[in-house]
């Protein structure tokens, strides 16, 4: 008999043998210092709820082409550990991390929004009404780049901008180094 569908909220570390229906909102590649890539993606279920997976080096080259952003999927198999970040990405008390035997399939989820967003206004980082370890998407708009520049020990860039909160005319500052 086939396993049923389980909720993201209700992931925890009492088993790894969870399926879960999902899309991708967001997936992105971490390298290591010793050149190591790894893959790290936010999923989110029918209810909204998020958690955040990790694909380790050995298994890019398995899954790399078969996931993607906005993409639905029935995920089945998964280590489950604690969401024991630093800087999270959800608020989810567990993370997933994929294994040998983790199987994604491709599947057209529709009451999944395709689209959704954890909206932190800019009144609330200046208030100071946030987790700062805690991923966010905000809304506001560039209105200023006030410096730009190579870092020479690591070869990154530095970006210092204003994001002005177009909705109630706030102005925060931002340092991005990319």
């Amino acid at each position: 008999m086939a396993r049923p569908v389980e909720a993201v909220k209700d992931i925890n570390d009492s088993k790894d043998l969870w399926k879960i229906a999902v899309r991708c909102k967001y997936l992105w590649t971490i390298t290591s210092a010793s050149n190591k890539e790894h893959l790290e993606m936010i999923l989110v279920d029918s209810k909204l709820d998020m958690i955040q997976v990790i694909v380790p080096p050995y298994l890019v080259p398995k899954f790399t082409m078969q996931l993607a952003v906005g993409c639905s999927y029935i995920m089945q198999n998964v280590k489950v550990s604690n969401n024991d970040f630093t800087f999270r990405s959800t608020k989810h008390s567990f993370k997933l991390i994929f294994c040998g035997s983790t199987s994604v399939e491709k599947t057209d989820l529709s009451d999944i929004p395709l689209n959704y967003f954890n909206i932190l206004g800019l009144d609330a980082i200046v208030d100071g009404k946030f987790e700062s370890n805690l991923l966010v998407d905000i809304m506001g708009g560039v209105t200023e780049i006030t410096q730009s520049q190579i870092i020479a020990d690591n070869n990154k860039s530095k970006v210092v901008f204003t994001l002005t909160d177009l909705r109630e005319n706030l102005l925060c500052n931002f340092i991005n180094i990319i």
